[in-house]
């Protein structure tokens, strides 16, 4: 059997180019948009909606409405209730000015090829000011003639961390030249979490409401100008430092210690509490992927170590790898998440999980295959929990990456030729 060290840097390769093949021509032909003429997980009909969904569409709706994607996550009420709060959060009450929030939305959603969230989004984006040829010169990308530096930079972020989870250098500074601490945080969880949103809705296939005109520019090649990154933070400092006890506020210390517990907490916590009101509806998302989603332990952690290895997480792999241990995986089990779904052996079904793992991170978008295997052992609840999870967790990658969170003391490591 291949080293799972070997057989990473192989899976490793060939995810990576086949993202930057994706990047610079038409969706794979194994993708599935929303464009379908029916959705996978059909929204839940106005009249068939229990109290408790419609009190979710009278909390989350707009206008007393819930559009296709609200309507959807209402087959699973528990997973709507926990992922809203934070959506609503990063679309609308950031640290950002709108019109720097829609650009990164909108540049999410064409990287993604995702229809809904720029048809919401360009919507979005004129009622703040953004013209025509603006929402056109976004799909052209950070480089396209008529950008101020800034605003070129921003647009960069987006692409860096949808093809490297993580935001380089140059990109990082030219941002924290003029953004704060809790805007550098809100730059990197927007991207991060449409990604996830986008993943989700273009595997779900929800459709676009007939109020909403605007689609995707046509014409455009999908090109991306920048080359995978995989330098990484680990070992070295922190761009976003943790908060120590010392420096806690009373809000700060109810919050990273809501039992009084007084025990250590971990650096990705007290580096996310630098910015309260972002990650206490962030919390809500990670709690639901960790206590109250239908996957089994085992799954979820297969799904977070197979992301967390493909974007060259560290701390996440640190934390996920012990985790998996601890539900039953073996040796073999922790190869093949390693060597990916195409290494051999292993049950159909976790192979189907691996498989839409590559393909949420490669394409953004489960292929009808894998969907199809998927729900020939999941239910409705899974399905969209598998979807929150990979993305979800996705979205953490990209944020540890970019933050420059440190591994905690005697830590899990990736295999030694990966760790820099």
């Amino acid at each position: 059997m291949r080293s799972p060290c070997a057989a990473f840097s192989l899976s490793l390769l060939l995810i990576g180019g086949a993202t930057a093949h994706a990047q610079t021509g038409p969706a794979p032909a194994s993708g599935w948009r929303a464009s379908a003429a029916e959705p996978r997980i059909p929204p839940v009909a106005e009249s068939e909606r229990s109290e408790a969904e419609r009190a979710l569409v009278a909390r989350f709706g707009t206008g007393g409405r819930a559009d296709n994607d609200l309507a959807t996550y209402l087959r699973h009420p528990v997973l709507a209730a926990n992922i809203m709060p934070f959506e609503r959060y990063i679309a609308n009450e950031s640290t950002l000015p709108p019109r720097h929030r829609e650009l990164l939305i909108l540049r999410t959603a064409w990287l993604c090829r995702a229809d809904y969230v720029w048809a919401h989004h360009a919507d979005s984006a004129k009622k703040a000011g953004m013209t025509a040829e603006e929402l056109v010169r976004i799909a052209r990308g950070p480089d396209a003639p008529g950008w101020d530096p800034f605003e070129a930079s921003l647009l960069r972020a987006a692409d860096e961390l949808h093809v490297s989870a993580f935001i380089s250098d140059g990109t990082w500074n030219a941002l924290a030249a003029r953004y704060k601490t809790p805007e550098m945080m809100d730059a990197v969880f927007t991207v991060a979490e449409f990604t996830m949103v986008a993943g989700t809705l273009n595997s779900i296939g929800v459709q676009i409401e007939d109020r909403f005109k605007d689609r995707l520019p046509a014409n455009i090649p999908s090109h991306v100008a920048t080359a995978r990154n995989d330098e990484r933070l680990i070992g070295k400092n922190a761009r976003v430092t943790p908060l120590e006890p010392a420096e806690w506020s009373p809000e700060v210390r109810q919050w990273l210690d809501r039992s009084g517990s007084g025990r250590p907490v971990a650096a990705i916590y007290r580096t996310y509490a630098r910015h309260l009101p972002m990650d206490q509806p962030r919390t809500q998302v990670s709690e639901h992927i960790r206590q109250t989603s239908t996957l089994t332990p085992r799954v979820r952690e297969m799904l977070i170590m197979r992301i967390g290895l493909l974007c060259r997480s560290e701390y996440e792999w640190a934390a996920h790898a012990p985790a998996g241990r601890r539900t039953g995986m073996t040796d073999a089990d922790v190869d093949r998440v390693v060597n990916g779904p195409d290494s051999g052996g292993g049950e159909v079904l976790e192979i189907a999980l691996l498989r839409a793992v590559d393909e949420l991170y490669r394409d953004d978008v489960v292929s009808q295959k894998t969907w199809s295997a998927l729900a020939a052992g999941l239910d409705t609840k899974q399905l969209l929990d598998v979807l929150i999870t990979a993305g979800g967790y996705r979205m953490v990658s990209m944020a540890l990456n970019s933050l420059g969170v440190q591994l905690e003391p005697g830590a899990v490591r990736f295999p030694a030729s990966l760790s820099r």
